[in-house]
């Protein structure tokens, strides 16, 4: 039996070095079995790679709610994060449990998470393909993934307890959206949190526990807790100073649309897509783990 690493690596106050990291544990990745990592990040709004930031969010509520903008590496629709949302993100080699495309990842990791909600007490919880997994007709997660020679990549988003107001005031479908064919739109779906499902308070730890368990059986791996490795953490230190902490990045196909911005809504993105200076003092305490290199 194959070992699907498990470990929490997370960086909340630095969504831009969440979402770097996620990226170089997908790159590094070249063994056996599997790695699965669990993380949160404070308020964000994550837009998927094809997509245009001025398309998907509100602008002025982003930089009224303190709320932050970075583009992830895999394609799909805008997610709101806050810390009552929790992330999951697996690798694996590819052929796994029989997995030989991300759709084929898509069913597992959907019926496992799916498992593990009912698990906790989620009454009438499954998964719905393509990538979405739901509690009676309200989504409660999403997946996204990608895949390289040899590996497959599948991560997704959890409300747990998130603030679903403040989600719905930074999204938005507009109209430019609705008749721009160029770029990926977010699909309007009624959502729902896991504890409003379940009715309890639930802690991280427990939410982990449950997916891990239920993953690890249905790809037919031995769990074995751990943690980020050096090589991980390099490579996303790396990613983050070359993109992610970027608005190059993370504002891609804004000149498409940006005649349409007014002053104020074009400089709210501009804050909201890159660090402040507290956020980068994350990045350097990441360096100095490694060594200051």
């Amino acid at each position: 039996m194959g070992i699907l690493r498990v470990f929490v690596a997370e960086w909340p106050r630095n969504q831009f070095f969440n979402l770097g990291f996620e990226e170089a544990f997908y790159r590094v990745f070249s063994g056996e079995g599997g790695v699965l990592r669990f993380w949160r990040n404070d308020r964000v709004v994550v837009i998927g790679r094809h997509q245009c930031a001025a398309l998907e969010v509100n602008p002025d509520a982003l930089r009224d709610m303190g709320v932050k903008l970075v583009r992830r590496f895999t394609g799909g629709g805008a997610v709101y994060h806050d810390l009552g949302n929790i992330n999951y993100a697996l690798v694996v080699k590819q052929g796994v449990a029989g997995a030989r495309t991300v759709v084929d990842l898509f069913h597992l990791v959907g019926e496992a998470v799916a498992d593990a909600l009912s698990s906790l007490g989620a009454n009438n919880a499954y998964y719905r393909a393509l990538n979405d997994v739901e509690i009676d007709g309200r989504k409660v997660s999403g997946l996204a993934g990608t895949s390289a020679p040899g590996k497959l990549f599948v991560h997704g988003a959890l409300l747990v307890s998130s603030d679903l107001a403040i989600l719905g005031r930074v999204l938005r479908i507009s109209k430019e959206k609705l008749s721009d064919k160029r770029f990926v739109g977010s699909r309007v779906k009624r959502v729902i949190t896991l504890e409003e499902a379940v009715g309890r308070k639930l802690e991280p730890r427990e939410v982990y526990s449950a997916i891990a368990d239920a993953l690890a059986e249905k790809l037919g791996l031995e769990k074995e807790w751990g943690e980020a490795s050096r090589e991980e953490l390099r490579e996303a230190l790396r990613l983050y100073r070359e993109k992610y902490s970027r608005p190059a990045w993370n504002l891609k196909y804004l000149g498409f649309v940006k005649d349409s911005l007014s002053g104020d809504e074009a400089e709210a993105l501009m804050w909201a897509a890159q660090p402040d200076p507290e956020q980068e003092k994350v990045a350097e305490e990441v360096k100095e783990v490694l060594g200051g290199r």
